[in-house]
């Protein structure tokens, strides 16, 4: 099996479900297989874009498995069930986000894109931070699962934004999209549960959000020079507009981003229930779309 097969899943027996299923958070297992794509620049047939949206994918495989590790290290000082088995189901689900991605990861590098360097070098740095204190990991991943909850919620919410990724491509990202979503408030509740202040996620939501930027920043550029298109003006200002422009996606993301910095803030404030049910059918239902990609015991 290549890199490309890589079966997204935990082991889940077909008549015992996962506990994070219980209380909405369900590690599905799907399937990937990118082996005969001829997908080129996938999102939008544009470069910048798609180079933009593959940079964030060659950032998840580590990044989520430095949320795994933040929230598991303080699963034992949780007593409440349901935050517990919440956690579960959050560690699957990000496990599954990781093989995911480095399935489309690998598809980047077989087209001699520099993914592999790009992701170890993150490596080194999320590493290097790990070994800081479990309480400023915990205070990074709810400030990137915010980000991340956010562009899930908008890819689910926007036609034009999930239409323009490639057919082939995009059962990957409305997968994440749904289950960012559906788990975006398990981190938070583990910091504020085991004694996490307002003071530390704010100054780190603002240490974290200039990284976040400077590091996508490095690794669009490196995969842009790396096909020759670091100088196509054209494209490059066209795509610019459509992230960061008056009506760019991650401009219109701005007012919920700073929903962060209210002391009395919580994920669920932003309600995507109906969202989540609609997508869960759309994708996962009767009729389901990703039906065909399920392996194992079908969870809703």
């Amino acid at each position: 099996m290549t890199a490309a097969q890589t079966a997204i899943s935990p082991t889940l027996s077909a008549n015992r479900q996962p506990a994070g299923a219980r209380v909405g958070i369900p590690p599905r297992r799907v399937m990937m297989n990118l082996d005969t794509s001829d997908a080129g620049y996938w999102y939008a047939d544009s470069p910048f874009l798609t180079y933009f949206w593959s940079a964030f994918s060659v950032l998840l495989p580590e990044g989520e498995q430095f949320f795994v590790n933040a929230v598991r290290h303080y699963r034992d000082q949780i007593t409440d069930a349901d935050l517990k088995a919440a956690i579960s189901g959050f560690i699957g689900q990000e496990a599954l986000h990781t093989q995911g991605h480095q399935v489309l990861n690998d598809f980047i590098n077989a087209k001699q894109l520099p993914a592999a360097e790009l992701e170890s070098q993150l490596k080194i740095l999320l590493d290097a931070v790990a070994k800081i204190h479990p309480r400023l990991n915990l205070a990074i991943t709810i400030s990137l699962e915010h980000f991340t909850a956010l562009l899930g919620e908008q890819l689910l919410a926007e036609a034009d934004h999930h239409g323009a990724v490639a057919e082939d491509i995009r059962p990957l990202w409305m997968w994440h999209a749904l289950e960012e979503t559906e788990h975006k408030a398990v981190a938070w509740d583990v910091y504020q549960q085991t004694g996490g202040g307002y003071a530390l996620r704010a100054g780190t939501m603002a240490l974290t959000t200039v990284i976040l930027g400077g590091v996508m920043a490095y690794s669009t550029g490196r995969l842009m020079h790396a096909d020759g298109k670091l100088l196509n003006m054209r494209d490059n200002l066209k795509g610019l507009r459509a992230l960061f422009g008056r009506r760019g996606r991650m401009t219109r993301l701005a007012p919920k981003f700073l929903d962060f910095f209210r002391p009395s803030f919580h994920p669920n404030d932003h309600d995507t229930t109906a969202l989540v049910a609609e997508w869960r059918e759309k994708l996962f239902g009767a009729d389901g779309s990703l039906n065909g990609l399920l392996k194992g015991a079908k969870i809703h």
